[in-house]
């Protein structure tokens, strides 16, 4: 590792936190610099398929990066887990519609979102088909989000009264939504994976960064963030 080298992190919205504060500390260490380009996966990865630079992709579920692979935008070799994230039902602050189990949101007039893009992709029809209430709910969704920050401004702005989502989103925003934990026969996990972008100019770097990432450090600030490690 050496000052003065600045890496270039693509990352989805809903985990760039615990990577900018890794990052951060990394940084103290090392005098490394960053610069992070965050938004949605499927834009970060046109991103860079058009532009052809960037050293560390990281996105909140294990499809992307096979996408992002099999498109030969990131090196197979590198690709490392962060950490889980557990299916959740979010509700704006207070709970308005006391909302406590998944069977709530099939009750009639309960408005539901959904995202139908990003790490998110299916969860809601993971969620519910476990609870065999696929049909009930369906009928009760009237927001389709792109993405995990377009799924909770619904919840932050009281668009809807319930969203299907990863528990970690109230540690972001904590003011405005909570989390209902689901049991864990209906709970789904998913991978946060990170990897070395193809065009990285800095590839033994970005490598150390993920070592760093997969650290106990790290890791404690991915837990506080809501991430979790283990599978029960």
């Amino acid at each position: 590792m050496s000052g003065g080298s600045v890496l270039h992190v693509y990352s989805s919205g809903g985990v760039a936190p615990p990577a900018k504060k890794c990052a951060q500390e990394f940084t103290s260490k090392s005098g490394t610099g960053f610069e992070f380009s965050v938004g949605k996966a499927e834009e970060l990865i046109s991103d860079i398929a058009e532009s052809k630079e960037g050293d560390i992709l990281t996105c909140g579920a294990e499809f992307i990066l096979d996408d992002a692979q099999e498109r030969g935008l990131i090196h197979g070799d590198t690709r490392r887990s962060l950490g889980y994230r557990k299916s959740a039902i979010l509700v704006p602050a207070g709970n308005p519609r006391e909302i406590e189990s998944i069977s709530d949101l099939a009750r009639e007039g309960v408005r539901v979102g959904v995202s139908s893009s990003g790490c998110l992709l299916g969860v809601w029809d993971d969620v519910s088909s476990k609870a065999g209430l696929t049909d009930q709910i369906r009928r009760n969704i009237t927001d389709y989000a792109d993405g995990c920050g377009a799924l909770m401004a619904l919840v932050n702005q009281k668009k809807v009264d319930a969203a299907i989502g990863w528990d970690a989103f109230e540690r972001i925003w904590t003011r405005t939504a909570e989390a209902v934990e689901l049991p864990e026969n209906l709970q789904v996990y998913r991978s946060t994976g990170i990897g070395v972008i193809s065009f990285s100019k800095n590839r033994e770097l970005a490598n150390d960064f993920i070592s760093f990432l997969a650290s106990d450090r790290c890791k404690r600030i991915y837990e506080e963030h809501g991430w979790y490690h283990t599978v029960k």
